[in-house]
């Protein structure tokens, strides 16, 4: 008998999945547009108790060979959030193209992962993103490198996530939280980059990111950064909703 101590920190308790937070991400290349939408959009996709915190919007398309959960592409998408004195940011979709990341974020943080085709390519001057599901193109993100930027023009912040966990008996009431994460990412000297930028989303009621319609396109992003996830904060319990 394998005895509780003895089990690893994920399941399969003899072979764990994934290793305890934090996890590193190390030199790996990220493209990011920022656009406005109509805070109304935000509102639609936010789950309570968050409020929107402004109508900008991120996108993220990475390529991770070095972290401590294997490699991998990711593909998310921010929105501007608030719950009381909490500021941040809340990802309404979010996609990895490997299982350890996708059972990890979602077990440990409640990240809303799902399993799509994620690319990342260089064509002329342009920097080509794309996230694929059944065929269907459902996030498309063009940038180019104009001139150095900074982390600190990007409006992100915290991480907000709903954490769900659905109940094993039938009369067993799911696990729901919010959690709050606040990751450390930093950029290769050099190697943060700015320009004109584009995002297109086809459209799917199964994968609904065209929800978050482009108003005006601010800014495309790419460089080489790192990025430290510690354990998050459970600022919100659902057991009484």
């Amino acid at each position: 008998m394998l005895k509780v101590k003895e089990w690893g920190y994920s399941n399969p308790v003899i072979s764990p999945l994934y290793p305890s937070p934090p996890l590193y991400w190390i030199d790996f290349q990220v493209q990011l547009v920022v656009y406005e939408t109509d805070i109304s959009n935000v509102e639609k996709l936010l789950p309570y108790p968050l409020e929107p915190n402004g109508n900008k919007v991120i996108t993220w398309i990475s390529d991770e060979p070095f972290t401590n959960q294997g490699s991998g592409k990711e593909a998310a998408i921010y929105v501007q959030a608030r719950y009381k004195d909490y500021v941040g940011v809340y990802e309404p979709f979010l996609y990895v193209n490997s299982e350890i990341p996708l059972c990890g974020g979602r077990e440990i943080w409640g990240y809303c992962k799902k399993i799509a085709n994620i690319s990342l390519h260089f064509e002329k001057e342009q920097v080509r993103g794309e996230v694929e599901r059944v065929r269907t193109k459902i996030m498309k993100c063009l940038c180019i490198r104009e001139v150095p930027a900074k982390l600190e023009e990007l409006p992100f912040g915290p991480i907000f996530s709903v954490k769900v966990i659905p109940g094993a008996a039938e009369d067993e009431p799911p696990l729901r939280q919010l959690v709050l994460t606040e990751g450390e990412m930093t950029a290769k000297e050099g190697m943060f980059y700015k320009g004109k930028g584009s995002v297109d989303y086809e459209r799917s009621e199964i994968d609904p990111t065209y929800i978050l319609e482009v108003k005006r396109v601010i800014a495309g992003y790419y460089g080489i950064l790192s990025f430290v996830l510690p354990h998050g904060k459970i600022i919100y319990r659902y057991e009484d909703v």
